[in-house]
């Protein structure tokens, strides 16, 4: 249990470094980088939620709503990709 809280720790960290850097990149070229850094962001938070005794319920709950999100998205995309013109 304390290797798999130092591993959430570490992943954490990096998420936070990840929101500086694309942070620092987004103030020279916001319109590229911005959306990476509020991706980001709800990622550190997310991982920060893995602490709480129901943060892991929470991520399942959010990981299946993304995943139906992403199925979706991608089907309308190949429909218009390949709709009739």
């Amino acid at each position: 249990m304390e290797k798999e809280r130092d591993i959430l720790f570490l992943t954490a960290l990096v998420a936070a470094g990840a929101t500086l850097a694309s942070g620092l990149a987004a103030s020279l070229q916001w319109m590229v980088v911005l959306p990476l850094t509020l991706g980001v962001l709800i990622l550190m938070v997310l991982i920060l939620f893995q602490y709480r005794k129901g943060g892991i319920h929470l991520s399942e709950k959010l990981e299946t709503g993304a995943f139906i999100l992403v199925v979706v998205f991608f089907a309308l995309s190949f429909i218009y990709l390949f709709k009739p013109a």
